[in-house]
Formats: structure tokens, C-alpha cells, sequence
């Protein structure tokens, strides 16, 4: 499903991305990557790179000597064939977080930024990163708080409960938060430190939220598993949305995530 569907390419991942734009502060796209200090002599591991958020603010400006940028998905990988190509400090390789080729303490910096939730052995990942990051060297690995976007996320349950006429957890339960990551990552590193994060929204109308729930349509059905008309779901979200803009002025929401610091 992840390779093949949700995470075949990227267009899911940018419309999901898309709401951020309605920040009510500035958002620092750089923030996850901040507590290493870039000198341009690093070899750094994306782990789960997509297509390549971080990456972007790496490579082209030679903040790190190279860089290894690995996922699952092979369209993913492809979105970043180009700055492959013109940086000559981007390797892609197509691999499992569970088993990476790369060799032992060959990566000065690892990131493993909002994917460990999609990895069905996680201490066996963590095992990994652990392995392949030198002495001294950091893991930054981030991920989202079980309350994050909960706005939105409790709305959509309740109109997913409505359609099908009974309670129901419509998105799969997240093996990784910031309220759980801690212990699984002090298993492989013995100095693990939370930077927390939240990002308020006002978003002006229902479409953001639509299309932001609708890039997740694939994995819910699956969570799910039964039939939903998804579209009914959609349809009701947006109502509910519109009239909260229409008392208020905008719909506001939270992204509440973090980056785990390891070493």
C-alpha cells in the first residue's frame, strides 16, 4: 500500500503539505534539521527522504559533504533524480529502514523524519540507525504528537462515525509519537532529548482541510476495512468546516510534532 498507492509519488505527500501554508506565523521549513550544525563535512543518511523536504536544505547548498537518500518507494526516489544529477553529493538507493545498505558508523548525521510510524518492526529500524551512525555522530528523528492536527483529525472521525452510523477510529493507530518515541529510541542511544514544535493554522475555507483528508483516503479505507463512501465523509467535513469558518472567521487547527535528538 505505501509503495504502491499512498507513496507511489509524491502527490499525496504535497497535498498533505499544503495546509501549512495557512501558518499564522512563519513557518521554519528548516527547524527539524537545526540542532546539528552544518559545517558542510557531514555524510548524512535520509532514512524515509521522500521526496527529499530535508534534503532540499542540504544538498544545493553544500551544507553537508553528501548525502544518501533512501525510501521505499522508487517514484519518490525519482523526484529527486535531479538534484542528484546536479549536486554530484546525492546518492539514492531504493531500501528498507529495517535493513539498510549501508556499512557500519558510515553516516555522521541519520535522519528518520515522519516515517519509524510506518515501519512494521520500529525497534528493528531504531536497531539500524543506531548501527549505521558513527560514535558521536546524531540521529534526528521526527514525528508527530498523538494530539497533532487533533482539530481536524476529531472532526474527521466524527463525520467518518456518522456515515458508517457507529464509533469508529478511522485513521490506523501511530506506532511512533512524541509521547512514545523516547523509549523506543533510549533501546539503541543513550542520550535521547525531545525538541517539541506546534504550528497554529487559520485555515479561510473548507477546501485546505478537504484535500488534506483526501490524501490520506487510501490508508484510512484500509484502516477501516469496510466499505465507506469516502466522498459522503468529505462532504460532511467540509459543511462542518464552513460553519465553524462562518462563526469564527477561519478554522483553526495545531500541527503538534517534534524531532527526537539521539546520540
Amino acid at each position: 500500500m505505501l509503495t504502491q498507492s499512498a507513496y507511489a509519488f509524491d502527490r499525496h505527500l504535497r497535498s498533505r503539505m499544503a495546509i501549512y501554508r495557512y501558518a499564522e506565523v512563519p513557518a521554519d521549513p528548516g527547524w527539524r534539521i537545526s540542532p546539528v550544525a552544518w559545517d558542510g563535512t557531514q555524510v548524512v543518511a535520509d532514512v524515509g527522504c521522500g521526496n527529499g523536504f530535508d534534503l532540499r536544505h542540504l544538498v544545493p547548498g553544500g551544507r553537508c559533504r553528501h548525502a544518501f537518500g533512501l525510501d521505499l518507494s522508487s517514484g519518490m526516489l525519482r523526484t529527486l533524480e535531479e538534484m542528484a544529477r546536479s549536486s554530484g553529493r546525492l546518492t539514492l538507493i531504493q531500501a528498507d529502514a529495517q535493513r539498510l545498505p549501508l556499512r557500519d558508523d558510515g553516516v555522521d548525521v541519520a535522519l528518520a523524519m515522519h516515517m519509524l510510524y510506518h515501519v512494521p518492526d520500529v525497534p528493528a529500524a531504531v536497531a539500524e540507525l543506531r548501527r549505521i551512525v558513527k560514535p558521536g555522530g546524531t540521529l534526528l528523528a521526527s514525528t508527530n504528537s498523538e494530539r497533532g492536527m487533533a482539530e481536524v483529525n476529531d472532526l474527521f472521525a466524527a463525520a467518518v462515525a456518522d456515515v458508517l452510523g457507529r464509533p469508529v477510529r478511522p485513521q490506523p493507530g501511530n506506532s511512533f509519537t512524541t509521547e512514545t518515541g523516547a523509549a523506543v529510541l533510549a533501546t539503541a542511544f543513550s542520550d535521547v532529548t525531545l525538541n517539541q514544535h506546534e504550528l497554529p493554522l487559520a485555515i479561510p475555507s473548507a477546501e485546505p482541510v478537504v484535500t488534506y483528508l483526501d490524501s490520506l483516503r487510501e490508508p484510512v479505507l484500509r484502516s477501516v476495512g469496510e466499505p465507506l463512501d469516502f466522498d459522503a465523509v468529505l462532504g460532511q467535513v467540509a459543511a462542518r468546516v464552513e460553519e465553524v469558518i462562518r462563526e469564527r472567521g477561519t478554522f483553526r487547527a495545531v500541527n503538534r510534532s517534534g524531532v527526537f535528538v539521539c546520540r
